[in-house]
């Protein structure tokens, strides 16, 4: 019988192939990441004479080109916004089709409201059925021209309407959705689900969107019951990257696309949502161009819309199957994909094959008394402490740069996954002696099991990253040495696989806020390597740890001597005259920087900190004085007043005396608003905490005689209001602040303006 180790007796450090295991881990690790990186690269674009029926990044540049036009801001109602209506028009009916306008005015959920023209088509199928919707926005925000966002997904939709109209007849009808107004708050979504009559006629719809300029076009939410459009998008998909974690994180962010118009309603539409991520500094800026946008990720972006369009109506006559799926792409070949509620099955199948491994391990002695409790504090202790340390550097790294992205993240980035390295490698080397490397294989895999466990009952749509490397932890231990050299490289490697396509577009999508969690998933997929730790000899025990925790603290060194900025990577920076139209009292705003570049110091004497310049608002900005201007401000003029059981209900004309397109009341929390309506449409305000928030009623495609907003208050006694209008530009005082912005900074969001308010007694 084999007798087992004492707690009194070390371990004896194991030889042989052990002790190049760890070596040969980290290598594959990093091979593996090099292949990931790899196969995230979107594919390359097909040429302008490829195929009628496939998609054609080439021919679809092109059409961005056409769109683009001179590259002029066109947001909702902007004379450049209805040129680019007009390409699309005549584009469509070149192709074949018949196109229509939609016209009317929407309203968002916070209160901004215009008046939206979308751009209908449609393309019949061979039988009857739920229509499959493809969309994308072709308006822009006010600082650029919105090449990528959304610009190339109206250039995929109608080089994709092309090659459908090319390729075989399909069962499904399909109905095309070029819509308006997204930048103001998904506006031109609203017109269409509220009021179109073919919104009733779909089932299933496919968003094209975009928060960068490159990268793979990553199929990140789902909609209604997922199973199906999910199964046919992989089956059809040549190049799919996808996951479950995507769809799981998106739903808690504050983040909505058009899609988000059709998950609120009640038909129980089904959809995917498809977007590009890489270079988000460009998103909402003058440089997300035409010439920053990757060809390649139009092919993806293409690729995928072509292949889900044709993949779903091509069989979406039939009612689709009900249910939701776990799902996630293996290196971009294929997808894996199992129903939703089968995910604690797994979890628990994972834990009773790691559980077993681990008590016959027991019994024949090769764990130490007491080594699995070791193994346990050394999984949990190496997570927790990376957490720890993690947001301690992700405090310093904020002190090199405060911004949400920076020109060359790379050293922060590393900074983390090199400390998290390093926290494994220290805490698996301390608790190695008493755990050995079969403790410690079992402490890691029950950890991961229970974690897989507690997520799928939780989120079972990240519950895979768990489950499945434990699931074959468990066959691995079974079928080999707890421990050894196979069953800790087979999982580990098997979550690298699973882990690193996840990790690696983090920063993209989230920014500085995901440096700390990329520490903490980091060091918890590095806790795969800890059963190679005691074979390792010194090269585990103390050469890596240091040297991991050595180069992570030169990376922040890195991190804080690089500039956080270039033209490549820009900083946010936009300018604002703002004047009080009655006293004429003005000021220089400048929005979006977390520091002020010291050329516009020398320009104008701004403040030192950011304040708060607006009596109605939050907002804050560095501010400096300014020449007032001689334009004539806003008004709101009182039609009609009336009282009834206990409320004022007022009928107001809002108008701009300088011609301005966009145009807002805000109303004090002390008047207690209750309901609007402009132009008879109902305005929401559910976003407004009743009696705290102003209310600032918006509209942003104001006509020259104004609109007619219906106002109902709970006060009845009278109230100071403010009315604001807004231009593009700047006058000619602010051309030397405009010069003065550094070619590394660039307008963002409304761009530079000039604000009228006004104090109106209501």
């Amino acid at each position: 019988m084999a007798m087992m180790a004492t707690e009194a007796e070390p371990v004896k450090e194991e030889r042989g192939a052990g002790s190049w295991g760890l070596v040969l881990a980290l290598v594959l690790f990093a091979l593996t990441l090099l292949l990931v990186r790899a196969r995230l690269e979107p594919p390359a674009p097909k040429g302008a004479d490829a195929p009628a029926a496939e998609f054609s990044g080439t021919r679809a540049r092109e059409l961005l080109r056409s769109l683009a036009g001179d590259g002029s801001p066109h947001p909702a109602g902007s004379p450049a916004n209805e040129r680019i209506r007009e390409t699309i028009l005549a584009e469509l009916r070149r192709l074949g089709y018949t196109p229509q306008v939609q016209e009317g005015i929407a309203c968002s959920r916070g209160a901004t409201c215009a008046n939206l023209r979308n751009v209908v088509a449609r393309l019949e199928g061979s039988a009857a059925g739920k229509a499959v919707l493809l969309m994308a926005h072709y308006d822009s925000v006010a600082a650029g021209v919105g090449a990528g966002d959304d610009l190339s997904g109206v250039a995929t939709v109608l080089e994709t309407a092309r090659a459908l109209k090319a390729g075989p007849p399909l069962q499904g009808p399909v109905i095309l959705l070029l819509d308006d107004g997204e930048e103001m708050g998904l506006l031109g979504a609203e017109l269409f689900v509220s009021r179109h009559p073919m919104a009733k006629e779909i089932g299933v719809v496919v968003n094209l969107e975009a928060r960068g300029t490159s990268g793979p076009s990553l199929m990140f939410e789902t909609i209604g019951d997922d199973a199906w459009p999910v199964g046919l998008y992989s089956g059809a998909a040549p190049h799919p990257i996808t996951s479950s974690v995507y769809a799981t994180i998106y739903e808690v962010l504050p983040n909505d696309t058009d899609l988000s118009v059709f998950k609120r309603s009640d038909r129980g539409y089904q959809g995917l949502n498809f977007a590009f991520i890489r270079n988000p500094m460009h998103y909402h800026t003058s440089a997300d161009s035409v010439e920053n946008v990757s060809p390649s990720s139009l092919q993806h972006h293409g690729d995928n819309a072509l292949a889900a369009v044709r993949a779903l109506a091509g069989t979406y006559a039939a009612s689709p199957p009900k249910g939701d799926v776990v799902f996630f792409d293996v290196l971009g070949f294929g997808v894996v994909r199992w129903p939703k509620g089968l995910t604690p099955v797994l979890a628990v199948l994972a834990l009773v094959l790691v559980g077993v491994a681990a008590v016959l391990a027991l019994r024949r002695g090769t764990i130490p008394r007491r080594g699995l409790l070791f193994g346990l504090l050394g999984f949990f202790g190496a997570v927790v402490l990376a957490a720890l340390l993690s947001m301690g550097l992700g405090m310093g790294v904020r002190g090199a740069s405060p911004y949400a992205w920076s020109d060359d993240p790379l050293p922060e980035i590393a900074a983390f996954w090199l400390l998290a390295l390093g926290v494994v490698m220290f805490i698996s080397a301390a608790v190695s002696r008493r755990a050995g490397a079969p403790g410690l294989w079992a402490g890691v895999w029950i950890g991961w099991a229970v974690l897989g466990v507690a997520v799928a009952l939780t989120a079972p749509g990240i519950s895979y990253l768990f489950v499945v490397p434990a699931v074959v932890a468990g066959i691995t231990g079974l079928v080999a040495r707890p421990g050894g050299t196979v069953s800790s490289l087979v999982p580990g490697l098997v979550a690298a696989v699973l882990w690193i396509p996840l990790l690696l577009p983090l920063y993209d999508g989230l920014g500085l806020q995901a440096l700390v969690v990329i520490g903490v998933l980091a060091a918890a997929l590095f806790t795969t390597l800890a059963p190679l730790v005691p074979a390792s000899g010194s090269l585990g025990r103390k050469l890596l740890p240091i040297a991991a925790v050595v180069l992570a603290l030169v990376c922040v060194v890195l991190a804080y001597a690089s500039a956080p900025f270039s033209e490549d990577a820009p900083q946010p920076l936009a300018i604002r005259l703002f004047q009080d139209a009655d006293s004429r009292a003005a000021r220089w705003l400048v929005r979006g920087a977390h520091t002020l570049p010291p050329a516009l110091r020398q320009v104008a004497r701004f403040s030192d900190q950011r304040e708060t310049p607006y009596p109605w608002a939050p907002n804050r900005a560095y501010v400096a004085p300014a020449q007032p201007v001689d334009l004539p401000g806003p008004q709101v003029s009182v039609l009609e007043d009336s009282a009834a059981r206990g409320k004022r209900r007022l009928r107001l004309l809002l108008t701009s005396n300088r011609q301005a397109r966009m145009a807002t009341v805000a109303i004090p929390p002390g008047a207690k608003l209750e309901s609007a309506r402009m132009e008879g449409q109902e305005v929401p305000l559910g976003l407004f905490r009743q009696g705290e928030d102003w209310a600032e009623i918006e509209m942003v495609t104001l006509p020259p005689d104004g609109v007619e907003l219906e106002i109902v208050l709970g006060e009845r006694r009278p109230q100071d209001w403010y009315v604001y209008d807004v231009t593009p530009g700047l006058p000619p005082a602010g051309e030397a602040l405009r010069d003065a912005r550094p070619a590394s900074a660039v307008t963002f969001q409304e761009g530079d303006t000039i604000l009228l308010s006004r104090k109106v007694r209501i």
